[in-house]
Order: structure tokens, then C-alpha cells, then sequence
């Protein structure tokens, strides 16, 4: 498969929203694509209403009709602290982009749509003269996925639908290397590579009756294989590389299955459960025909684990709406192998949003507070480096906005 006219849609969208990816629920996940969604905290697998089903629920479009588009941008602005040797702090806003559009092309069962967004992702800047910089100074993940997506509408209680979703992936890691004993300065490392991969999203919903459905996604995992340089500058050092350099990381599968009630006719509540295997994060290493980089590896040995959400929304009159949810997730990362690289830890999730929409045009927008419980990280495979106590918190806003033609 050819992916130069991939490449040339995703960097064109990624320059003209200006945006940078960031680490945000369990992993390195960022789950929340739409404002609708993310006002009831992502629990949205079983309602799965407008567009951005593309990435809940692909089932969901069958709900749809005639031609509808969507699109926002979702802004994060965390605060990481970390009270070891030193003590280091880091806040590094981010935006992410959604678009998704979707149509029956008149006919009365068929939707189809394609979406653009980024479902995971880590933005860091550590800085180079801390106790952490040996490990990680910058690095970013980008994870761009163009997710073509068919539905069909059974009957009036069954759809099923999928999403083929094209990834491209950017990986750019900056830390500090020893070189020798002093007064040899520290050298600094670098590694940037990309690469493209496939994986397919198929979902179901059964609507029950007018008031209850259940809805349920399976997401592929996937394999990216970054190839680029590498290189290590030092001052008054010959630099060593670039040279060719790849590295493999094994992205996740996953799977969610939602219920969603409407006990009175204004309100309606969602449960999902999501189950994400983030085991598939064992080790990774770099590859070069140069000696300098060769085999340097790195442990993660991440778990499995899950996220339960929970979301509401009311209406309030025919055009406005009010939503709030609440989500809790599970760490996936062990003391063991804790970093700077991916912080991570239980986390719970608060969300509130409102909605206005008319028969052409809707906005929506959500706010999230999420709150990582603090860890205390002692005697790990990168002691002393990372001992002490991580205590991390974002602030997120996102703001979708909707046209039916």
C-alpha cells in the first residue's frame, strides 16, 4: 500500500491546526474525539451520535442522517511534579485536531464516513539539566489516524459498522549520555523516526427498545516500526551519526461495550467498560548497522487494564444540552519500570459540557478535569534517578462544532 497522498493529508491537517500530541489517559491513550463525547466523560460507545462514531462506535453512524460533518480541536494543559532529587516540574499545553464526515448518499440503510484524528500520544519537555535528563530530556509521539468507515443498518434494532484506520506515526526522543568521566561533558542523544501501519475498528449496537441499548467496539492492535537517525552531539566532540536507526513498538488492542438508558425521556445515561491491553508494550530496542546504537533497549513491561466510564446528558430544551461524566482508570505502568518517559498512574476523570444545535448547525463543548493519584517510586529499574513521589493533574477544554447539509 502507497501512503504518499496519506502523508501529505495528515501533515497538511497537522500544520494548519498547529497541534502536538500529549499523553493523556492510561498509556499514552487520548480517548476523547468529540465535545459531545467528552462531556459525558467518553462514555459514549452505545450512543455514538454524530460523527465522531467514526472512532466510538462506527456502528453509531447508522443514527445518522443525510450528510453531516464535524470538527474541533481539543486543548490540554497539564501540570506534572516530581518531588525527588532536585525536584522538577513540567507544563506543556497541547491541541489536538478532530474531523470526521459521514454520509448515506441517499440511500436508506448505508452510511459512510471517514475521520482524522490523534488517539495517542506524548509531548515532554523535561529539560536538559535535571536529575530526570539521563533519561529523558524531549520526546513526542504523534499518532495520526485516516479512518475510512462503513455502516450497515440491519434493521430497526441492529447495526454494525467498521473503521479501517491508516496510521502514520512520528517518534522524536532527546535525552542526556554519558561519554566519560569528567571533565568529559555530557553528550546528547537523539532519535526521530516515522512510519505507517493499518488496523481496523469493528463495532455493533443493538437497540433494544426506544429507551435501552447496548453498543460494543473492537479495536486491532498494530505494529509501528519508526525508522529514521540517530545521532549523539556533544560540545568540543566529534558528533557521532546520523545514522540509520529504527526502533519497533506494538500498539494495543483494545475493546469497549457500553449500556445506555433513558429512564425519563429529557435524560439519558451511558456505562462503558474498556478493556485495553497495554502488555503489548514488553521492550523495545534500537536497530543500526552502527555500534554506537545498536541494541540499546528499553523495558516497559506495561499491563493490561481497564477504564470504567460513566455519563449523562439532559436535555434541556430542543436545542440546548447539558452533559457530565465521571471516568476512572487503571495504571498501566509497574513500579518496576516507572519513568519520566509515560508518568503514569490510576486516574480519575471529572467532565461537564453544553450543547446548542439547530437543524443545520451544532456546538458543543466539554471541559475535563483529570487527577492522577500521586505514586511514590522507589528502587525502580532506573533508581535513583526517578525516586521520590509524582503527583500529576490536567485541565482540558474541547470544543466540537457540527453542519448538516
Amino acid at each position: 500500500m502507497h501512503f504518499n497522498t496519506f502523508r501529505r493529508i495528515v501533515f497538511v491537517a497537522a500544520l494548519g491546526f498547529g497541534f502536538i500530541s500529549v499523553a493523556r489517559g492510561g498509556g499514552i491513550e487520548v480517548p476523547q474525539q468529540g465535545a459531545r463525547a467528552a462531556g459525558q466523560a467518553d462514555a459514549f460507545t452505545a450512543q455514538a451520535d454524530d460523527p465522531s462514531a467514526i472512532f466510538y462506535n462506527p456502528a453509531g453512524l447508522t443514527q445518522l442522517k443525510g450528510t453531516n460533518f464535524s470538527g474541533g480541536v481539543f486543548a490540554i494543559f497539564p501540570e506534572f511534579h516530581f518531588s525527588g532529587e532536585g525536584g522538577e516540574s513540567m507544563r506543556l499545553p497541547s491541541v489536538l485536531p478532530h474531523l470526521y464526515a459521514e454520509s448515506d448518499f441517499g440511500l436508506e440503510r448505508w452510511r459512510f464516513g471517514i475521520g482524522l484524528n490523534d488517539t495517542m500520544g506524548i509531548n515532554e519537555d523535561w529539560g536538559n539539566n535535571g536529575p530526570l535528563a539521563l533519561l529523558v530530556d524531549k520526546a513526542s509521539l504523534t499518532l495520526l489516524s485516516l479512518s475510512p468507515t462503513v455502516s450497515y443498518k440491519v434493521n430497526d434494532h441492529f447495526s454494525a459498522g467498521v473503521a479501517l484506520n491508516a496510521y502514520w506515526g512520528e517518534l522524536n526522543v532527546r535525552r542526556n549520555v554519558m561519554l566519560g568521566a569528567p571533565p568529559i561533558p555530557e553528550g546528547t542523544f537523539h532519535f526521530r523516526g516515522h512510519d505507517e501501519a493499518v488496523g481496523v475498528t469493528p463495532g455493533i449496537m443493538w437497540k433494544i427498545d426506544s429507551r435501552n441499548t447496548i453498543g460494543a467496539y473492537y479495536r486491532s492492535p498494530y505494529r509501528l516500526d519508526f525508522e529514521g537517525d540517530a545521532r549523539i552531539t556533544a560540545k568540543g566532540v566529534p558528533e557521532i551519526g546520523p545514522s540509520s536507526a529504527s526502533t519497533t513498538l506494538d500498539f494495543p488492542q483494545s475493546a469497549g461495550i457500553g449500556y445506555a438508558v433513558r429512564p425519563v425521556e429529557p435524560l439519558k445515561v451511558e456505562a462503558d467498560v474498556i478493556w485495553t491491553d497495554w502488555s503489548s508494550f514488553g521492550k523495545s530496542s534500537i536497530s543500526s548497522s552502527d555500534p554506537h546504537f545498536n541494541g540499546q533497549k528499553t523495558v516497559y513491561d506495561w499491563k493490561s487494564g481497564f477504564t470504567f466510564r460513566l455519563g449523562a446528558q439532559y436535555d434541556l430544551t430542543p436545542h440546548w444540552v447539558l452533559r457530565a461524566g465521571y471516568a476512572y482508570g487503571q495504571n498501566a505502568i509497574p513500579t518496576s519500570t516507572f519513568s519520566p518517559l509515560v508518568p503514569d498512574s490510576n486516574y480519575h476523570l471529572f467532565a461537564a459540557g453544553i450543547g446548542y444545535e439547530t437543524d443545520r448547525w451544532s456546538i458543543d463543548l466539554a471541559y475535563q478535569y483529570i487527577y492522577r493519584e500521586r505514586r511514590h517510586i522507589h528502587d525502580n529499574l532506573y533508581s535513583p534517578m526517578t525516586d521520590g513521589t509524582w503527583d500529576n493533574q490536567m485541565n482540558c477544554l474541547m470544543l466540537t462544532a457540527g453542519y448538516k447539509l
